[in-house]
């Protein structure tokens, strides 16, 4: 197993990522983009997103998603490929209208910046359910990890 701590350390430093959805034009291929990215409580990734965006409408017509967070620490040090990163995989949706207040407050404590458009109206709360995580610690080290064992990694439970 992964080392929990560099599975937290990632999600507590990582804010922006490669969203890659499934594309419905030109149809089934990957579509990735770049994104600011918040974590919840459980490491599940955040996203604030509008309605315009192709990879919206890409997550509206198909949930599945992954996303590739880089440790900005480990990439500052010049060499991006030597740095700990991870791509998280999952279902990816919009939040429930009961939660989004509360969810766009989470992502904006994140990313003060997006304050300005938080409450535009095309924009929207998404949020990913992690199935798998695969993480690359640097040259030879790198391991599947489940959800339930990503959220627990995460969540300082293991």
């Amino acid at each position: 197993m992964t080392d929990p701590r560099a599975l937290r350390g990632l999600v507590e430093r990582a804010r922006h990522g490669a969203l890659a959805t499934v594309a419905r034009e030109p149809a089934g291929w990957p579509f990735a983009t770049l994104v600011a990215v918040a974590f919840d409580e459980r490491a599940r990734p955040l996203l604030l997103l509008s309605r315009l965006a192709e990879h919206t409408q890409n997550l509206e017509a198909c949930a599945s998603a992954s996303l590739l967070v880089v440790d900005p620490e480990g990439a500052a040090t010049g060499d991006p490929m030597a740095a700990g990163r991870m791509t998280l995989v999952g279902s990816c949706a919009r939040v429930a209208d009961g939660e989004q207040a509360a969810v766009r407050a989470a992502f904006v404590r994140a990313h003060p910046e997006a304050s300005g458009y938080a409450r535009f109206a095309d924009f929207a709360a998404y949020r990913m359910e992690v199935t798998a995580a695969r993480w690359v610690g640097g040259f030879g080290r790198m391991a599947w990890v489940d959800g339930g064992a990503y959220t627990a990694a995460c969540a300082g439970g293991e």
